[in-house]
């Protein structure tokens, strides 16, 4: 009787051990699948679902599955069930979050969301999307927070920089919005919309920055817009009704500041003034930019005597640099011209400083065998000699007796 009581047990255990192992199985076929034919997915799911130790997490997988088919009702059912059976279990309550987000019951999202969070504080998707449906509402700050959360959790979620970078946009903060959108595209290229915002803030950013370049030119309450097109730069000049200005020195000092800029592709400016407030331009000229600027120094004297003699290997340099100075100049190339008379120049200072330091070197070393010849340190003597081990000492004394 005992025998079979046993056979009895042991069948049981081994039928319910086959049984979680289909339930294990089945499950990853409908994982596997739900890439290829979510019906044939939902299938297995299901069957998995009468035989699976946890089926919590088949009832989630499941509705994932619905929610991408589509079938939102059956989707929230299952997760419905999933709250129901561990309601401790943060994922079943991101994913209705989402789907309620989905079928336009934000406040349900929500609420869904920050239970969700409750549970497990530091989930990187849920804070994403609470994220988004914050900045929709224009709680920027907050939603700033949930997105340096998500990021911090997962640094690679590429969505969450872009929109982190909106949010900075938003409070006025352009240096960190376009970190975030170079972060954006560096893990994952395909974001258009990162390009877009990153070519037009960066732009913005330019075309401010060189407006700046000419405030300090003007008169009080003048103001003067930029805006390259190609090789052209267009300045707009406002002036207020009644103060004067001289347009024929005006251009000059614009050209002048412009040589000092040497902006990389600009060659020619056209200047445009308007009075007060009408649309009427009562000045329209266009000027070459490098036509009057005298050729760059190519430092041929520093080069060969300095630089050279000096120090050969930045010697070498230099004299190929300084033969490329006057060419560029005269195909009318002054940006590249006056970089080149720079970089000999930065040669030139370059070798006067190492070989400056290797002499300064050399003499300090002379300098001290000099002084150790001629002056010995009797105190490292004496420190050598007092020093002796006390074993030694003792030892001796030993002998002695």
């Amino acid at each position: 009787m005992e025998l079979s009581n046993e056979a009895e047990a042991m069948t049981r255990s081994l039928r319910t051990w086959v049984q979680r192992q289909q339930g294990r199985y089945l499950l990853r076929r409908g994982l596997n699948m739900q890439q290829k034919n979510l019906d044939t997915s939902i299938r297995l799911l299901t069957a998995a679902l009468n035989s699976h130790q946890n089926p919590t997490e088949v009832l989630i997988r499941r509705g994932l599955a619905y929610f991408q088919q589509d079938t939102l009702e059956q989707a929230r059912l299952d997760f419905d069930q999933a709250i129901a059976l561990s309601p401790d279990d943060a994922r079943a309550y991101g994913h209705r979050g989402l789907l309620r987000y989905q079928r336009s019951d934000v406040d349900g999202a929500l609420a869904d969301w920050d239970h969700a969070l409750r549970l497990k504080p530091h989930d990187a998707t849920t804070r994403y999307h609470r994220g988004l449906v914050l900045a929709q509402q224009e709680q920027y700050a907050d939603a700033l927070v949930d997105f340096d959360i998500a990021l911090e959790q997962n640094p690679l979620l590429a969505e969450a920089y872009l929109h982190r970078g909106k949010v900075q946009q938003l409070l006025g903060n352009l240096p960190a919005a376009i970190q975030d959108w170079e972060l954006a595209l560096c893990n994952d290229l395909r974001l258009d919309e990162a390009y877009e915002l990153l070519a037009e803030t960066r732009e913005q950013t330019n075309t401010l920055s060189l407006q700046e370049q000419f405030s300090d030119l003007l008169p009080d309450n003048f103001s003067l817009s930029a805006e390259p097109q190609d090789k052209l730069l267009i300045l707009t000049l406002h002036r207020p009704v009644g103060a004067p200005v001289n347009y024929f020195k005006l251009p000059n000092t614009l050209r002048d500041r412009l040589v000092e800029l040497q902006l990389p592709v600009v060659r020619r400016f056209r200047l445009i003034a308007k009075a007060g407030d009408s649309s009427l331009s009562e000045w329209d000229h266009t000027y070459n930019i490098y036509d009057k600027a005298p050729c760059p120094p190519a430092h041929w004297r520093d080069a060969v005597a300095t630089t050279l003699l000096l120090f050969p290997p930045f010697g070498v340099v230099a004299l190929v640099l300084a033969a490329q100075v006057k060419p560029a100049y005269r195909r009318g190339d002054y940006p590249i011209a006056a970089r080149t008379s720079q970089a000999v120049r930065k040669l030139c200072l370059s070798s006067s400083a190492i070989m400056g330091m290797m002499l300064f070197g050399l003499a300090s070393y002379g300098v001290y065998t000099y002084v150790e010849g001629e002056y010995p340190n009797p105190a490292a003597k004496t420190a050598l000699t007092e020093s002796t081990d006390p074993a030694d000492e003792s030892l001796s004394s030993d002998e002695s007796l």
